[in-house]
């Protein structure tokens, strides 16, 4: 038995992912001196303005240090603006100036989706943002394959979905 990689879907949406994440990371970086972190930031913020570094971690699934990391960068270059919440907790909103430049990279973003969907009809984008719902849904079934007990393709599609979560590139 071996993976056929071009015909391998979780293989296939990580080659996908990170050939489209590195060349964002190259053009946000220098268009605009930001990361991809910082970039998923700004957008969280721009849709959930005052809310928390951890909300932004639960939602994209990003990692937490990268965030905190982020947010202090975008702190630090005036884009957020922080408003204590207690002991621990910051809740995070953008200025003026990251509007702006959300904005500016937001044009590139979706200049970049374009791109990558040039082919595509308006009905199959549509069918390929549902199947990666679907595929979504379906990630709490994956994430117990393989642990314990043997789990065959059938019990892990009947298991119930994960609550279904906006990303944002």
């Amino acid at each position: 038995m071996k993976l056929d990689l071009d015909n391998y879907v979780p293989g296939l949406l990580l080659r996908l992912s990170n050939n489209i994440s590195s060349s964002a990371s190259n053009v946000y970086r220098e268009r605009f001196g930001v990361s991809v972190t910082d970039w998923r930031l700004l957008s969280f913020f721009k849709l959930y303005p005052w809310s928390t570094a951890s909300q932004a971690c639960e939602l994209m699934g990003l990692d937490k240090a990268a965030v905190s990391r982020a947010a202090a960068f975008l702190v630090e270059q005036g884009w957020l603006e922080t408003r204590p919440q207690g002991l621990r907790k910051v809740e995070y909103r953008l200025t003026p100036a990251g509007n702006k430049l959300h904005d500016d990279v937001c044009k590139v973003a979706l200049a970049r989706e374009d791109a990558l969907l040039a082919g595509f009809s308006k009905e199959e984008k549509e069918i390929l943002v549902a199947m990666m719902w679907r595929m979504f849904d379906n990630v709490g079934a994956v994430r117990r394959v393989g642990r314990g007990s043997p789990t065959s393709r059938r019990q892990a599609q009947s298991s119930s979905p994960e609550k279904r979560k906006p990303a944002t590139n």
